[in-house]
């Protein structure tokens, strides 16, 4: 396969930042993407929370001093760069305290579409700076949602962008980035607001997610099992019309795991390493994760583990729906590791 040029936008990357899988995907396709000698670019958001001298983030090549506007806002911001962990693959990082220096990942501010619509908009528009031709433009989720609109309709003046097609990953459809009506200048699409979904500007919101699904060449998401599920009403989240108008670029792609983290053969974590042939190696590391965590078992005892955010958009209340019954009918052990709602 000749190598592709792709520019890959996402507001969380595994090791810099995390609070779910978007990051941990984000972070391994750029390097196994790199690894095969394509050429990605990967443009993260620079919040204060990431540690810029354990990850080696210094000044990029690209001017030390940049400006964009959204709508009335005007935006001071530069670009950082580092190389991803683990591999040599070169990421971006905006940095523009305004934006991102609030001590989380996630806000429930009011201009939080802003904060990543300016992160889509500064990624294409470092692509020009950088007078540098992606083929793909690969969006995930609803915070470059729109992405393709704005490369279609907002740049698409630009020759460098002649060539390049766009691709919407949905990771998790529970979240949308839906935002009030009367933010629509902050998209400075002008008089071709008329390429917003016209009901939801009616009804007073604009939808980022549901604009990706509508103007995105190709879309994916995590799994075939949930592309097929997403179309239906029970599990669209509102969104299940458009993806069946969309459907002929639908894919479902299993998510993996990077094996350079998780092969018990090498995982720097566990102390003892083990294969197929020395299971007993695996039994004995169970055994000692449940004695510290002092819960009872016998050599017959099952371990079950899960690791999720801890939110009713996951599911997380049918297993504390079922555990209980489940501990008391069966010799099993449940090991939880997560954040989220309180509650859970």
């Amino acid at each position: 396969m000749q190598p592709v040029r792709i520019c890959a936008i996402a507001s969380e990357v595994t090791p810099l930042s995390k609070t779910g899988g978007l990051a941990d995907v984000a972070g391994a396709l750029t390097k196994y993407l790199h690894a095969h000698d394509h050429d990605v670019r990967l443009f993260t958001p620079l919040y204060d929370c990431i540690d810029v001298e354990r990850f080696g983030i210094t000044d990029s090549t690209l001017p030390p001093a940049l400006s964009i506007q959204l709508g009335a806002h005007r935006l001071e911001y530069a670009v950082r760069s580092a190389k991803l962990p683990g591999s040599d693959a070169h990421i971006y990082l905006v940095d523009c305290p305004a934006l991102y220096g609030r001590g989380v990942i996630y806000s429930s501010a009011p201009d939080e579409h802003l904060r990543f619509l300016a992160l889509t908009r500064i990624a294409i528009e470092c692509c020009q700076h950088m007078a540098w031709s992606p083929q793909i433009l690969h969006c995930h989720d609803w915070h470059a949602g729109f992405g393709p609109l704005l490369l279609q309709h907002q740049y698409g003046w630009d020759q460098l962008f002649a060539g390049t097609r766009s691709v919407l990953t949905i990771h998790n459809i529970g979240y949308q980035g839906v935002f009030g009506a009367e933010h629509v200048g902050d998209l400075d699409l002008g008089d071709r607001a008329y390429l917003l979904h016209q009901d939801d500007l009616r009804g007073g919101h604009i939808n980022a997610l549901k604009h990706g699904c509508m103007y995105a060449d190709a879309i994916t998401t995590v799994s075939p099992t949930y592309a097929r599920e997403i179309r239906t009403p029970q599990f669209g989240m509102g969104l299940e019309t458009v993806l069946n108008q969309r459907a002929d670029v639908l894919t479902g792609i299993l998510n993996g795991v990077d094996y350079d983290d998780w092969d018990p053969r090498t995982d720097r974590h566990i102390g003892e390493h083990y294969d197929a042939s020395s299971l007993t190696v695996k039994a004995r590391l169970k055994w000692k994760l449940l004695g510290r965590l002092e819960l009872k078992f016998t050599p017959h005892t099952v371990l079950a583990g899960l690791v999720s955010r801890l939110t009713a958009q996951k599911g997380i209340e049918l297993a504390v729906q079922a555990m209980a019954h489940v501990l008391q009918n069966h010799d099993l052990a449940f090991v939880a590791l997560g954040s989220g709602e309180p509650r859970y």
